[in-house]
């Protein structure tokens, strides 16, 4: 079982973190399209202990996620313990957690790009929503790593993007809602950037 640290910044332009990484990081992934299906039981009895079954698709590539909270993070960084592993049929594993008595209980998208700095991973996140940077290492890194970025740990979160959502739709003074999917025109958008849906 993997530990995960990582704090979300939400941020005006993911152009400008590019730029900032461009001489700092080792390894840039292109960016790629991922569709989410969070599942729980009917009672939501794991996201009441902070818990996350995740089913997601990118590209042809299928992951099945389970993370748990631990304690002992820094302000603003969120601390997971992660079990993850490839899956062969998206929607043979989608019915055997139905099956199992689960259900699903929101879907998200997002653009994810990741850049690999020395001591640390950059995930520059597009939501329908907004735009994040998400670091990922230890409390130093992610504190020096913001800092290269010109973000304030003052300003990180250790919530999850449908947490951050509910306070975007609360801010907004809308209801709330589970799911955040890319509109038509923010879909077309993105086929423009040649990145599949």
């Amino acid at each position: 079982m993997a530990r995960e640290l990582e704090a979300k910044f939400a941020v005006e332009s993911l152009a400008a973190m590019r730029r900032a990484l461009e001489g700092a990081a080792s390894l840039r992934k292109p960016p790629r399209f991922e569709a989410n299906i969070v599942f729980d039981t009917p009672e939501g009895r794991l996201r009441s202990r902070g818990e996350l079954l995740r089913l997601r698709r990118c590209g042809e590539a299928f992951t099945l996620t389970w993370k748990k909270p631990v304690a002992g993070a820094p302000a603003g960084v969120k601390a997971m313990e992660e079990v993850e592993t490839r899956v062969a049929d998206f929607e043979a594993m989608r019915a055997i957690l139905s099956g199992l008595g689960y259900v699903e209980r929101l879907r998200y998208e997002k653009v994810r790009e990741v850049w690999t700095l020395p001591d640390a991973e950059v995930c520059l996140d597009l939501l329908p929503f907004g735009e994040f940077v998400e670091i990922e290492g230890t409390p130093e890194t992610i504190a020096s790593t913001a800092a290269l970025l010109q973000l304030s740990m003052d300003d990180a979160s250790a919530k999850t993007y449908h947490d951050i959502f509910q306070d975007h739709l609360a801010a907004r003074g809308l209801p709330p809602a589970d799911s955040f999917l890319f509109s038509p025109e923010q879909r077309e958008a993105l086929r423009a950037r040649g990145l599949p849906d």
